[in-house]
């Protein structure tokens, strides 16, 4: 079966409903919107689509998308906060979403952030063992930042899904290093001065001739709904046997 898919990743840091405009202006298939209140995650399903949240606070949690026609359905509740795997059903294609919003997590280091997504991936293998799989969302992380991570860092991380056959759609598409990224999708504070990129799509190695674009959000439009930028993965005729 061949399909086309649009996913897109990206952390409205609140106040989703006054920005669900300009979200919908990306027209997503598929998408992962970390720090998305209950209410507003809700309210999408009267707006045509299928909707998950995840949080332990109502205001600030993370909201997993899809267009009407798909199915998505929680595969496991989340044991890390909060990386959630998730059955996304497309007509006769299906595959497993990783959604993704790394947080911090009591004191300890480890325990934060890229800590919380090596915490999950190690305790359940299966979750990339079985079909393809995606990954998506915010990982407040980066490569530069693997020195203050000496076990489960980025670099781990991007390791143990290289050897399930998983690579990041936007490093496969720009040709670029982890580390090295040419195209922030975050600005700390807002300030065009303070850019990161710790958003991130990954997708099965072999879907990767099938992507037709990888787009991060412009600073100049999006800053004003939030300090992080939509990631937009646009794949095509991506078949599964």
């Amino acid at each position: 079966m061949r399909t086309v898919m649009r996913i897109v990743a990206w952390n409205c840091q609140m106040a989703f409903d006054k920005k669900v405009d300009a979200f919908r202006s990306l027209n997503p298939d598929l998408a992962v919107v970390s720090e998305c209140s209950q209410k507003s995650a809700i309210a999408l399903r009267f707006l045509g689509y299928e909707t998950l949240w995840f949080g332990s606070n109502r205001t600030k949690g993370m909201a997993v998308l899809c267009r009407s026609g798909w199915r998505i359905e929680t595969i496991q509740v989340p044991e890390q906060r909060w990386i959630v795997p998730i059955r996304v059903s497309a007509g006769a294609m299906s595959f497993t979403l990783i959604a993704i919003w790394a947080c911090r997590v009591g004191n300890r280091t480890a325990n934060q952030y890229i800590g919380q997504v090596n915490q999950a991936l190690l305790s359940h293998p299966q979750w990339l063992s079985k079909g393809p799989v995606v990954l998506a969302g915010d990982f407040n992380s980066n490569q530069i930042w693997d020195p203050k991570w000496p076990l489960g860092n980025h670099s781990s991380v991007v390791r143990l899904l290289e050897k399930s056959g998983i690579v990041s759609g936007y490093h496969r598409f720009f040709m670029e290093e982890q580390g090295n990224e040419s195209h922030p999708t975050a600005y700390l504070y807002r300030h065009q001065t303070k850019p990161y990129h710790i958003d991130y799509i990954f997708i099965p190695e072999k879907w990767a001739p099938a992507i037709k674009s990888v787009e991060i959000g412009e600073f100049s439009t999006w800053s004003r709904h939030s300090d992080h930028c939509p990631m937009i993965v646009d794949l095509a005729d991506i078949e599964q046997s």
